[in-house]
């Protein structure tokens, strides 16, 4: 696959090509009519959501590049990124190219967290609170603990694609072997993403009380979308180990 013709390139950065694909506009489009009364805020989340996307796939790419493997694109859509990487085929390179996507966001919702309620009542001693400037300031580090918790949340859900699924095939990989942990994850993929669908449809609702995270409860469809992508593509991984004669530790 040629990335480069997949949608509109951004220049090379570390080394890495990164392009927005052209289905990233159909969430610029969906955003935008969330914002339709306040679009230069539309256009904030935007900027700041898909920023932060970029920083977790570099997270891939770069710990990638560290460990001895290779990374050529990032590639920017309209449910997240993806870094194309190659490891080198040992589990504990995958698991550190894995790992260190989501360890981006694990770092930034802490930060923003603690800049939210603790660097912020300082700055007011300084800046004008009601001020434009102070507003500002405020919103992006709020969005910013939001969307991190939101993406950290999401990827860690044991389902391919989300780093979730590669995390839980790599640590079993490392104990019982490589076909069964791809049945494994697969199997338990298929659950996760048919948990989704019901959520996504609105059936049920789930609460994650020490974080304040809830999912469901309504028909959403990117839920949906998430579910039905999740379910296929674990269920692809559980067929593709069913064709693997043998298994090998690394």
């Amino acid at each position: 696959m040629n990335a480069m013709n997949q949608g509109i390139p951004l220049g090379r950065w570390f080394g890495i090509h990164v392009v927005i694909s052209w289905a990233f506009f159909l969430a610029v489009w969906w955003i935008m009519s969330q914002f339709r009364e306040a679009p230069a805020l539309g256009i904030l989340m935007i900027v700041l959501l898909f920023g932060t996307v970029l920083l977790h796939e570099f997270g891939h790419a770069l710990a990638c590049l560290r460990v001895g493997g290779d990374a050529h694109y990032i590639i920017l859509g309209p449910l997240g990124g993806t870094a194309f990487v190659q490891p080198p085929n040992n589990a504990w390179a995958w698991l550190v190219t894995t790992i260190c996507g989501p360890l981006v966001n694990a770092i930034l919702w802490p930060l923003f967290w603690a800049i939210s309620h603790y660097g912020l009542p300082m700055l007011a001693t300084v800046v004008n609170p009601d001020s434009a400037v102070f507003d500002f300031i405020a919103m992006v580090c709020y969005a910013m603990m939001f969307i991190n918790r939101g993406l950290l949340l999401f990827n860690l859900i044991p389902s391919y694609p989300m780093d979730g699924g590669r995390i839980l095939q790599i640590l079993i990989w490392l104990t019982i072997g490589y076909r069964q942990s791809l049945l494994i994850a697969g199997m338990v993929g298929t659950v996760a993403g048919g948990a989704f669908v019901l959520l996504g449809l609105g059936m049920h609702e789930i609460n994650i009380p020490y974080v304040d995270f809830s999912l469901g409860g309504r028909f959403n469809p990117f839920l949906l979308i998430i579910g039905i992508m999740c379910m296929t593509q674990s269920w692809g991984i559980y067929q593709r180990a069913q064709e693997i004669r043998g298994w090998r530790k690394n």
